[in-house]
């Protein structure tokens, strides 16, 4: 029997922050829950059975498949280090097939030093999860529960990717009449098992910006970005900007600024592109329940532009959003929304706009509703060199006393950006649209017991006719039976239309202690 192990250069990543947070938590004098911290180990085994384990219309292939998931959540929300991290590793074995047994990581942090009150700051974010390596490859559902998805199909388009940055910053004053921001940045994306997607990153920015404005202030913006990925392919960003803010009353805030800018974005020989960049920004906030914002950038290999609407009433959110703008690497994420954490984190902004205090709402909240946090929102697909992003979506959250309605749209187009050779589908297509449709629903039966329904459907669109459709039915029923003791059971329905179609049915059972 065949076991993939997760490679070695994941493990460092993951038990690093583990380190980080134990050692934060040491700090407070361990325990659960003293001075803002605290550390929840669990454990969930998971016994699913499926009608159609390779994903193949004619040569479907039932099992049974076990999945123990070790995991760790770790918070702390005072102190100098502050965070969470949020940790699992999942065995999974096939019994009733020859389907060889694997490992999968799935991590989720965010932390903050404040090495030098007021002075001197780290930040740094990491993950690892599942990812579609194409657009057009055979795509499966995941096995949903309350602390995460699992991806146990034989789907052999799925890839484990990593990814860290980490972004130290210094603030300070020059004579007193001026503060200064000086940030670095540096990241590193990892795919298991390929190349592709394989990626580095460093930059670095520094703001100098008037000193205790009034209505009108000034500002100087310096950037430089480098990124490169395994194939030696690399693109130079950098520019200088001068800016002019001007706000009005409370409600509205305005900036202007006009540089250079130089990038090689557009040719792959090398050669950069000087050329004038100048933009306009607008943001309006008429209450603290709603908040508008615009702006947009001109560029030599494109310009840039970003609307976006926010509105939080009693019982809802309602979020809409446009952008474009080019990323560099991985693609088809809409603004870094891909899943149910990531959708609630955002519309969750306004009410607790601390990360580290919204990290645990959003989990406490997608918990007590029986939705899995790493429930899939949008597609992605892996990709090397620049490429534009085009993104919309649309999402509301309506909030009764027992009950939630979670509904999301997004629309992306991935575009190659001049005459850079990408890697991947962006090789073969010159254009990808991406549609992303979710609509979740949850029912509190009693204090303890919760019933979900999910129903998405994903489509991705290429040149030459290319179209793949994934459209998946979950149904999920939660309860706790004692105070760290909960079990989930959930069925779950999928039908794929691609190059090889197939259905496939599912039902799964998992029981999860907390220590």
């Amino acid at each position: 029997m065949t076991r993939l192990r997760p490679e070695s250069r994941h493990l460092p990543l993951a038990l690093a922050v583990v380190a980080i947070a134990a050692h934060a938590q040491q700090g407070d004098g361990g325990g659960g829950g003293g001075g803002g911290s605290a550390i929840k180990p669990r454990i969930s085994v998971s016994q699913s059975w499926t009608d159609n384990l390779r994903l193949s219309e004619n040569d479907k292939d039932a099992a049974l498949i076990t999945t123990v998931s070790p995991g760790i959540s770790i918070v702390r929300n005072t102190g100098m280090l502050r965070g969470t991290l949020d940790y699992s590793l999942n065995g999974i074995t096939y019994l009733k097939t020859s389907y060889g047994s694997q490992l999968q990581n799935a991590l989720t942090a965010n932390g903050q030093a404040e090495i030098i009150p007021g002075t001197f700051s780290v930040s740094a974010q990491a993950s690892i999860g599942q990812q579609n390596a194409s657009a057009f490859g055979v795509q499966a559902a995941p096995t949903l529960t309350s602390q995460g998805g699992v991806a146990a199909l034989g789907d052999t388009n799925r890839r484990e990717t990593g990814s860290l940055s980490v972004v130290p910053a210094l603030r300070g004053q020059l004579g007193g009449l001026a503060s200064l921001d000086l940030r670095g940045n540096f990241s590193i994306t990892e795919v298991r098992g390929s190349s592709l997607g394989d990626s580095r990153g460093s930059g670095g920015s520094l703001r100098i910006a008037q000193l205790a404005p009034g209505a009108l202030g000034w500002y100087l913006m310096f950037n430089t970005q480098r990124f490169h990925s395994k194939d030696a392919l690399s693109n130079n960003n950098s520019s200088a900007v001068a800016g002019l803010s001007y706000r009005l009353g409370t409600d509205w805030a305005f900036s202007v600024n006009a540089g250079q800018e130089r990038s090689d974005y557009l040719s792959r020989s090398g050669s950069g592109n000087d050329g004038f960049t100048g933009g306009v920004t607008a943001d309006w906030t008429p209450t603290p329940r709603t908040r508008v914002n615009g702006n947009w950038q001109r560029h030599s290999y494109g310009d840039s532009y970003g609307l976006s609407f926010e509105h939080r009433m009693r019982n809802s959110v309602w979020r809409l959003s446009d952008s474009r703008n080019v990323t560099l690497g991985n693609t088809g994420s809409m603004g870094g929304v891909r899943t149910n954490y990531d959708l609630f984190f955002l519309l969750f902004a306004s009410v607790e706009p601390d990360p580290v205090k919204r990290d645990t709402l959003v989990r406490a909240y997608l918990l007590s509703q029986g939705m899995s946090p790493d429930a899939p929102l949008a597609l992605g697909f892996l990709s090397t060199g620049p490429s534009q992003l085009h993104a919309q979506m649309f999402s509301f959250t309506l909030q009764g006393v027992r009950s939630n309605i979670t509904a999301s749209a997004s629309r992306s187009v991935t575009s190659r950006v001049g005459d850079n050779l990408n890697q991947g589908d962006l090789a073969d297509n010159a254009r990808i649209e991406q549609r992303s449709y979710s609509l979740s629903g949850s029912y509190q039966l009693t204090p303890v017991t919760s019933l979900s329904l999910t129903a998405s459907r994903q489509q991705s669109l290429g040149d030459a006719g290319r179209h793949t459709q994934l459209t998946s039915l979950i149904a999920n029923w939660s309860s706790r039976l004692g105070s760290r003791l909960s079990v989930q059971l959930g069925a779950r329905h999928s039908r794929f239309e691609g190059v090889m179609s197939y259905s496939e049915n599912a039902a799964y059972a998992t029981l999860t202690q907390q220590f």
